[in-house]
């Protein structure tokens, strides 16, 4: 125990103050931070030129109803210079109002009252006309039905139509939930989304520094070597340096953790707290079996294969079949335990993750056994 304490505080020495240990702990935590950037950053308003042709309080209204929209930016100016602040990019799309727009649309027409000119370096326009257009067609249903109901109850129920639809309701019509896998519905929420995302882009970083961390070059393995006469073998001293490792990356877990409790998901922090150290200590034991390889080219080699597959295939970035002999095969990989929370169940996942580290970390005991046999 005494050696496995030594062992550990020399690798945390030689993490915290060397350049491999510094960056990809910054790198960790960087990346770790990304998917909440977009949380505090607010989205930016779409700005779309406005051309009223038709002048009155009807059009006006439209407008009104297009800046409650909340994500364009209406300006209105000389024609010529939106057309040409159009032509530069600096405006999505122009939307013209045509004259008679009001008149048509009492009528129950709207064909050729609205138009819309579009930039051609316009990456949101289609969107935005849809919505321009939604609020176009609102009114034009609202007049539509009140001409009907004019011709059944005359002008009192015509103006009763108008009224209830022009007010509407605060009782949104659309309820957006998520269905996971197992069939429970849950709300979703962008802070627990980016929660989810975060401990999935640094377990992808977490994975790289894991494998990479027990390369060493030939100074450090005489170092290994000289250990050997103490009565600690190469195989021990790679499982005390893959555990420090882990309790290296294990703090950076704090920001997806803290996210969790936001979310108002606080119990979800003690399970994936070792759901991730079981990840770290699961590809500890695979770093272990990879540097028993002489050459470091081979050892590089494997390594970004090892990287590869368990970032694509474990479904770190994209989702993958959960089922058939691939969603069996792929749970050799640790990170995809770590990405099917949701389809097996946080306890399921740890007991998945904790045999994991068990056998990667056993392996190169018995391997040494096998090789002195």
């Amino acid at each position: 125990m005494t050696m496995m304490g030594r062992t550990i505080k020399y690798r945390l020495k030689s993490l915290l103050t060397g350049a491999f240990g510094i960056i990809c702990l910054v790198l960790a935590l960087v990346v770790a931070l990304v998917p909440f950037i977009g949380l505090i950053i607010p989205d930016a308003l779409v700005p779309i030129g406005w051309i009223d042709k038709d002048g009155t309080a009807f059009s006006q209204r439209l407008l009104d109803n297009v800046n409650a929209l909340e994500v364009v930016w209406v300006t209105m100016d000389e024609e010529e210079t939106m057309i040409a602040n159009l032509q530069t990019g600096r405006l999505e799309a122009v939307f013209i109002v045509e004259a008679g727009f009001e008149a048509a649309m009492k009528a129950g027409r709207y064909e050729g009252t609205l138009k819309m000119l579009r930039s051609p370096f316009s990456t949101a326009a289609g969107v935005i006309s849809e919505s321009v257009g939604g609020e176009a067609m609102s009114l034009w249903v609202t007049y539509a039905t009140a001409n009907e109901a004019q011709a059944l109850g005359g002008d009192a129920l015509s103006d009763r139509v108008i009224e209830q639809m022009i007010v509407g309701t605060e009782t949104p019509i659309l309820r957006i939930e998520r269905q996971n896998a197992a069939g429970q519905t849950k709300e979703a929420t962008p802070l627990l989304d980016a929660a989810k995302m975060s401990m999935r882009l640094l377990a992808a970083v977490a994975g790289f520094f894991m494998l990479t961390g027990l390369i060493m070059p030939q100074r450090e393995r005489d170092f290994v070597a000289r250990l050997q006469t103490r009565n600690l073998s190469i195989e021990r001293f790679r499982f005390y340096s893959a555990a420090a490792d882990a309790l290296y990356m294990l703090p950076c877990a704090a920001i997806p953790l803290a996210a969790f409790a936001l979310s108002d998901k606080a119990l979800m922090i003690g399970p994936m707290l070792l759901l991730f150290a079981f990840y770290l200590l699961s590809l500890g034991g695979i770093a272990a079996m990879t540097a028993k390889l002489k050459e470091q080219t081979s050892q590089l080699l494997m390594i970004s294969l090892l990287t590869i597959a368990n970032v694509m295939l474990g479904g770190l970035l994209m989702p993958l079949p959960s089922s058939g002999l691939f969603g069996i095969a792929a749970h050799l990989l640790p990170a995809r335990w770590l990405s099917s929370v949701e389809i097996h169940g946080i306890w399921l996942c740890i007991s998945g993750l904790f045999v994991s580290a068990l056998i990667y970390n056993l392996l190169p005991f018995i391997l040494r056994k096998k090789n002195r046999a």
